[in-house]
């Protein structure tokens, strides 16, 4: 009778246990990590199939359901001990993804120790509990306690040791939405976060000037790159969807070979000056602060026009010497105050031009105004 009813017990833990690493894995795989399962998936398969996060998150969530129990069965661990035979396989999720997106190695020398330490804390269970008195009179819930804290420390621990670069993520999920032709997703990527990578960078940039929004929103984003912020590399990843293939798919058209992104679109500029192709143009101009070359070819307007363009426009003039053929010919109430507010905080400061800068952020952070002092003033 008391075998059967700690027999029972032990599997309504071992019941629940199981529930909770089957929906962390299915949260990991599906929502967390999918898109790096699908690059190395695509990578390896070298595009010939491609990932179903529901199928990976089964295939992944059995083989490890299955680890988990040939460790319960050399351990003989149950009950309030249960939680310590998942441990290993929360591990080896981890391990899953924690691989260089460039190159798609493992460093396993530091998994080599993490799962040294594993191994050791199940051995450790397994003494503990040789001399733990009998559960059978400690209530169910008190058994169960144990076995979630471990669970909750268990997935922190796969979380903390695997892939968790964020610029990274938001790379991939760039490179996703463009692979389905979706500019405004691409565009949202990251909006509210001031890391970035050259591809991420890249796709967003196509995708404002393909939405019309580089006027308005180009410097709402991290810009370290100037205009080599308007390509990628043409020969990285050809075989899948997160490479150089699917951005010059999604810009439409490809550079020549060694050709230079600024090159690259002033070229597509001159040949047929399309919307996207203006606008594309206009951006490299002022990523790379080539403010006479910008009014040159696009002069001030009446109204109308995007914001960014403004800031360039009465940036010039504030910069060229009045009555100069370079200076443009512009006014505009709303902007004039804010840019010689800005000016004015850069000259008269007494501080270092990066502290004075950090402090502008706030205020300024997201104007063409700030992008140029970063760069030329």
């Amino acid at each position: 009778m008391h075998d059967r009813l700690q027999q029972k017990r032990n599997n309504a833990i071992a019941t629940i246990l199981s529930i909770l690493f089957l929906l962390f894995t299915a949260f990991y795989v599906i929502f967390f990590q999918c898109d790096l399962f699908a690059l190395m998936q695509e990578t390896w398969a070298h595009g010939q199939t491609t990932n179903n996060p529901y199928v990976t998150a089964v295939i992944v969530g059995l083989l490890l359901f299955l680890l988990h129990l040939g460790v319960k069965r050399i351990t003989q661990l149950s009950g309030r001990w249960e939680a310590f035979t998942w441990l290993p396989s929360y591990l080896l999720l981890g391990l899953l993804t924690d691989v260089d997106s460039r190159t798609l190695h493992y460093d396993l020398i530091p998994w080599a120790a993490i799962m040294g330490g594993c191994l050791l804390v199940v051995l450790l269970a397994c003494w503990l509990r040789s001399v733990w008195p009998s559960d059978l009179r400690t209530p169910v819930i008190s058994l169960l306690v144990p076995g979630l804290v471990v669970s909750v420390i268990s997935m922190v621990l796969c979380l903390t040791f695997t892939n968790h670069d964020a610029a990274l993520h938001q790379e991939l999920a760039a490179y996703r939405h463009a692979s389905h032709d979706d500019a405004t997703r691409v565009a949202a990527v990251g909006r509210r976060s001031q890391e970035t990578t050259p591809a991420l960078t890249a796709l967003r940039n196509v995708a404002l000037a393909r939405e019309g929004r580089v006027g308005d929103e180009l410097f709402c984003y991290p810009q370290p790159y100037g205009s080599d912020g308007l390509g990628v590399n043409p020969f990285t990843r050809q075989n899948t969807r997160f490479g150089a293939s699917t951005f010059y798919t999604f810009l439409g058209a490809e550079p020549y070979g060694g050709e230079a992104p600024a090159a690259f679109v002033e070229r597509l500029y001159r040949q047929d000056d399309t919307p996207l192709h203006r606008n594309l143009y206009a951006a490299s101009l002022l990523l790379d602060g080539k403010l006479n070359d910008f009014v040159r070819n696009f002069p001030p307007t009446a109204s109308g026009a995007p914001l960014h363009f403004r800031e360039a426009w009465l940036l010039c003039r504030a910069l060229r010497p009045s009555g100069s053929p370079l200076s443009p010919d512009y006014r505009d109430a709303e902007l004039q105050p804010k840019l010689d507010d800005f000016l004015d905080t850069l000259r008269r400061s007494p501080r270092d031009r990066k502290e004075t800068l950090n402090a502008l952020f706030l205020t300024y952070g997201q104007t063409y105004w700030f992008y140029y002092a970063q760069h030329w003033l």
